[in-house]
């Protein structure tokens, strides 16, 4: 029998018991990988994070993210949990204002920032990919974004932006709805979600408005994951490619650093604050993405295999 330890921590919280809970196994090192992901499910939240020894001497670690039912080369929030947990484990040196860590991801090198206040980690950020714009849906397959979310497809075209594929690292589609109320009252058919994204470049569908409960939040959001049959609180690389899509379609204020405040989990009583960042290059393409989020640990636990 094995006895493995994990962390629980909630990452984009402002308070314990608020954005996306995960699991990280600290010492996943001689797991069997078929294991992993009974594991992730055992956990069952949207994601659970595994850390292995560094095969690169520039890496803190090596992360292997897994869902409920499928391995995922790269997201948000187990990346900001990951990287806390280690730190904080393994009782790494902070330097203030800003720590810099990479870990080892399956699309390469992962960057990442430790803001260190006090001593403290107060704020994590993760450099993403640079943004791909894909597919803008038109047509019949607005229509049926609308009829998967449970939103009138007159809710979408009224909110005058594109319905596009976008990545940052994770493609999802966009799907911008005009009002608070309306994205709200979603209801999504998981089933519609599925057959909407067939054949498309992207796992998640991230619908959004720009009515907000918070006044200095930019966008107010929701995920969706068809694959899982789940809505998830928090999400930074869908969160990344919605303010890089922001950016480049001029659904905000653009300066050089762009800085924007998307909220999200709320309908799941789970409220996240993800800030991004995005800087543009003097051509007006966009140079880079970065988002970020509190980390709070909120408890232990240990399995035995």
């Amino acid at each position: 029998m094995t006895k493995r330890r994990f962390v629980l921590v909630d990452v984009f919280a402002d308070r314990p018991l608020a954005g996306n809970p995960l699991a990280v196994f600290p010492e996943a090192e001689g797991l069997p990988p078929g294991l992993l992901p009974s594991l992730a499910r055992e956990m069952d939240h949207a994601a659970t994070a595994f850390l292995f020894p560094a095969r690169r001497p520039e890496a803190a670690f090596r992360l292997r993210i897994f869902s409920r039912d499928r391995e995922i080369p790269f997201a948000g929030h187990p990346a900001l949990g990951a990287h806390f947990v280690h730190a904080t484990e393994n009782g790494r040196p902070l330097t203030a204002p800003v720590t810099r860590v990479a870990h080892e991801g399956e699309t390469g090198l992962v960057r990442v920032e430790l803001a260190v206040d006090g001593g403290r980690i107060v704020l994590l950020r993760l450099t993403q990919e640079p943004p791909v714009l894909g597919e803008r849906l038109e047509g019949e397959a607005v229509d049926a974004a609308g009829e998967a979310l449970g939103i009138k497809a007159e809710a979408i075209q009224a909110a005058n932006q594109p319905v596009q594929v976008v990545s940052t690292g994770l493609p999802v589609l966009v799907v911008p709805v005009a009002t608070l109320a309306e994205l709200r009252g979603a209801r999504p058919r998981y089933d519609l979600l599925q057959r909407l994204l067939e054949g498309r470049d992207a796992s998640l569908v991230y619908a959004f408005t720009k009515e907000t409960v918070d006044a200095r939040a930019s966008a107010h959001a929701r995920a969706f994951d068809p694959a899982s049959f789940l809505e998830i609180p928090g999400a930074g690389a869908a969160a990344g490619a919605l303010a890089a899509y922001l950016v480049a379609n001029g659904a905000v204020t653009v300066t050089p650093t762009t800085s924007l405040v998307i909220e999200q989990g709320h309908v799941l009583d789970r409220p996240s604050t993800l800030y991004a960042e995005v800087r543009v290059g003097k051509n007006g393409a966009i140079a880079g993405v970065v988002v970020g989020g509190k980390v709070i640990r909120v408890g232990e636990g240990a399995v035995e295999i």
